[in-house]
């Protein structure tokens, strides 16, 4: 198998995994529910807006209320449970692509062949 076969194969691991079946769900299901997609949009907002008044010229009250705002659209991210569901997902499907980046790393970096694949039974990658 060519390295081109592998990462296609690879890839297809990854979509098949129940880590990518479940974030691909939440996110279906964040964007097709209406409280949580305008949560969304709300909190990218006033994060766009906390972004330009960082560089921009901005009195630190206006500053503070930016922050303010940003931090009361965190509290709403944090307790919409789809919006959790989400995020929970997306945080294992990460810790998911970290692993098999540190494979792939302790490969490229000349590691043993020995390794299983899964970092739950290697100390050698991290």
């Amino acid at each position: 198998m060519d390295y081109i076969e592998a990462a296609a194969a690879l890839g297809q691991a990854l979509v098949d995994s129940p880590e990518y079946r479940k974030l691909t769900t939440a996110e279906a299901g964040t964007f097709s529910d209406s409280e949580a997609a305008n949560i969304l949009v709300e909190y990218r907002k006033v994060q766009q807006e906390m972004a330009a008044a960082a560089g921009g010229d901005v009195t630190q009250e206006e500053l503070d209320a930016i922050r303010t705002r940003l931090l009361e659209k965190q509290r709403e991210l944090n307790s919409n449970k789809v919006i959790k569901e989400y995020l929970d997902a997306k945080k294992a499907f990460d810790q998911m692509m970290q692993e098999v980046n540190s494979v792939l790393t302790h490969y490229l970096e000349g590691g043993s062949s020995n390794c299983s694949g899964s970092c739950d039974t290697c100390g050698g990658c991290g």
